[in-house]
């Protein structure tokens, strides 16, 4: 149960999510005419058609974060700015409820997609039908429980919004005041069940998923210091692509807990304490409704990462455009087959030519360099190139050079 709020809480209540639901509703519409107006081809690829729907969903929630307490029935306690009905709640209500687990859903199903991306080499035919799926499952983790609290009156005024919710707020936790909707019994188990939910989509499935993903790349890892030639090469490029992995859970997870992390510590004290604190549940609908925003920033950094230097170019690569146009394994192999003489200094100009590694979205191309060397299978029937002194010092001082993330 919340204590009564005083006016600066009230005040907040009101106020202080509209500002940041406007600038996420701002940055899901920029994404999406990213991807459907300025980078049409990108609807190509199946990340980039998650990512679109996705923000569809954080449009639809920042419009009900920004409408806030104007939903709520005219006369609501401690609700200033209270001027719908019954039926404006309940719409508000249901509408927040289902878009409020769909947008971390859809962020979280990224990782899951990303097991299935990598895995297959990027090739999209291979992994094709679990996007409906997906999609389905987006539906079925909101949609039905609150129907069920919608059909029994739980829909109610909550801290900053109308949400699955007894009324008057916080009567099932006080003897004194009756509830006059919602607060039975069932409704707290379904309460819970939604909230397990919650939990699950947002702190354990990615981990998880990328966890065992990182897993999957590191066996692919082969001891350089035992290989010459090509696979020391080869090698090389996927300790780069492992590392990168690192860099990018991080920075996806970190920025997707950063939005969650208040609501995880609201959730737990509903459930464990009968007194949680106003100002934690204004910080929480705060933190969620910018989250469209740190969304839009994650995936435009992520984006950026095909252009940050993570490994050195092959050897006899001497052209940026040549080199990007024709990036591909085999390519890669014949280069490091034309060892004969020793380049040391154009190895040094090579240095800064540079491709990187995205979870999320590989190349289109069934010889994207990174996809095939995360298949140790993929070079296993090659034989080891000469190791004689010449060649093995020539290719070490090609791969011993470690680029940072």
């Amino acid at each position: 149960m919340f204590p009564l709020p005083n006016d600066t809480q009230q005040r907040a209540i009101a106020y202080a999510p509209k500002p940041l639901a406007a600038l996420s509703f701002l940055s899901g519409c920029y994404v999406i005419h990213h991807i459907l107006v300025q980078k049409p081809e990108k609807l190509k690829r199946m990340y980039h058609r998650l990512v679109l729907v996705m923000n569809i969903c954080v449009m639809i929630y920042a419009i009900t974060d920004f409408i806030g307490t104007w939903a709520m029935p005219v006369g609501t306690p401690y609700r200033i700015g209270a001027a719908g009905n019954q039926a404006t709640c309940t719409a508000q209500g249901f509408i927040s409820s289902v878009f409020y687990l769909t947008v971390p859903y859809y962020y979280s199903s990224l990782s899951i997609y990303s097991c299935f991306a990598v895995l297959n080499s990027f090739k999209e035919e291979k992994y094709r039908h679990i996007e409906k799926w997906l999609h389905f499952g987006a539906i079925c983790t909101s949609l039905p429980i609150v129907i069920f609290f919608a059909a029994r009156e739980g829909i109610n005024p909550s801290v900053v919004v109308c949400r699955p919710q007894e009324y008057p707020f916080g009567c099932d936790k006080d003897p004194n005041v009756p509830c006059q909707r919602g607060g039975d019994d069932l409704s707290t188990v379904f309460f819970n069940i939604y909230g397990g939910i919650y939990i699950s989509i947002t702190l354990i499935i990615p981990p998880a998923a990328l966890l065992f993903l990182y897993v999957s790349i590191k066996k692919a890892n082969r001891d350089t210091n035992k290989n010459v030639g090509k696979k020391k090469v080869i090698d090389k490029f996927r300790k780069a692509a492992l590392k990168d992995l690192s860099a990018q859970s991080g920075l996806y997870l970190l920025s997707f807990w950063s939005t969650q992390i208040v609501n995880y510590s609201l959730f737990i004290c509903k459930i464990t304490t009968a007194n949680c604190s106003y100002d934690l549940a204004i910080a929480a609908a705060s933190f969620s409704s910018i989250q469209g925003v740190v969304l839009m920033l994650v995936y435009f950094r992520l984006e950026a990462k095909k252009d940050v230097p993570l490994g050195a170019a092959p050897l006899g690569y001497q052209d940026d455009a040549a080199f990007k146009a024709n990036l591909t394994v085999e390519s890669i192999r014949e280069a490091a087959k034309n060892v004969g003489q020793r380049r040391k200094s154009s190895a040094s100009a090579s240095s800064g030519r540079r491709y990187s590694f995205h979870i999320f979205d590989g190349e289109a191309d069934e010889s994207s360099p990174w996809a095939q060397f995360l298949n140790p299978d993929d070079d296993s029937k090659d034989d080891v190139m000469d190791s004689s002194p010449d060649i093995k010092e020539e290719i070490t001082s090609e791969t011993n050079d470690d680029s940072p993330l």
